[in-house]
């Protein structure tokens, strides 16, 4: 009899214990959540979710860092104003409240300003062009550029880009700056690709290595003609390339003496390319 009354007290014992534990399991809360974007722009709904556990929760305060708070389960919020954000949200249950805080969690910035410029990259034997995007309100934060080239897919890239086009003419070039969830500035131009014309004004051909070669700078894409001009307007050296230069000898050879030339470029291949000017040679 006396083993009999000991088993059910250990019963009563386990019962008690079991029964506790089971009501602090379902006090339990769990709360958290998550936004869709963490940076936007101003006026950018951003979509926030409660991914809260444990007990059911029945009632739900937010708070955007703002000054502006929400009672929805899943509410969407817009920023007025650039900066840093701390979002918090208290969830209840029959049982238990807790908050979630996650500082400086949503970023607003500033919509980008953006500009292009360019530059025609001479020496490359085709109509290679330079872009580089500035942003003139950059905040210090990352940005991503998204290049379209006569209408094509844009290709995110670098805030810089090259490229080559297949022919001379118009063509059209478009950028895509973004810096957040409705966050975007968008650049459309046209530039025109021909065959670029420069010229120095002064050479020393004396054979060491520098400046000893008057070239006349080009895409090399097309054929020009160069002829050189004595004082007196006799033609002392002519050559046809797509890249024409001259050496300081006459077409037979003859080493000029130092002094002002006169030069004329024009391009067999196409009408209206053209470069004349004074050369001064210095041995």
């Amino acid at each position: 009899m006396h083993g009999i009354r000991k088993s059910k007290s250990l019963k009563k014992k386990l019962t008690v214990i079991l029964i506790v534990f089971y009501i602090s399991t379902q006090a339990q809360i769990s709360v958290n959540f998550k936004a869709d974007t963490t940076v936007a722009c101003p006026g950018y709904a951003i979509q926030f979710t409660d991914l809260s556990v444990g007990d059911t929760v029945f009632n739900w305060q937010w708070d955007f860092g703002d000054g502006n708070t929400s009672i929805q389960q899943n509410p969407t919020h817009s920023y007025s104003s650039p900066g840093f954000y701390t979002v918090k949200l208290t969830a209840s249950s029959s049982n238990a409240t807790q908050t979630k805080t996650k500082n400086n969690y949503i970023q607003i910035r500033d919509f980008p300003q953006a500009s292009i410029s360019y530059t025609d990259t001479l020496f490359l034997p085709s109509f290679e062009f330079y872009f580089e995007a500035t942003i003139t309100n950059n905040d210090g934060y990352p940005y991503y550029y998204y290049w379209n080239f006569d209408q094509t897919q844009y290709q995110k890239g670098e805030n810089y880009a090259i490229h080559i086009f297949p022919h001379e003419g118009q063509h059209n070039v478009s950028l895509v700056v973004k810096a957040g969830a409705g966050c975007h500035d968008t650049v459309h131009f046209t530039i025109q690709a021909r065959d670029t014309l420069m010229a120095p004004n002064i050479f020393t051909p004396n054979g060491d290595g520098m400046n000893d070669v008057f070239v006349v700078k080009t895409n090399g894409y097309n054929n020009f003609t160069l002829e050189i001009f004595n004082k007196w307007g006799v033609i002392v050296y002519t050559v046809t390339a797509k890249r024409p230069y001259w050496d300081g000898y006459s077409s037979a050879g003859i080493k000029v003496p130092p002094g002002v030339y006169y030069f004329h470029v024009t391009s067999p291949d196409i009408k209206g390319y053209q470069l004349s000017g004074k050369i001064l040679l210095i041995r």
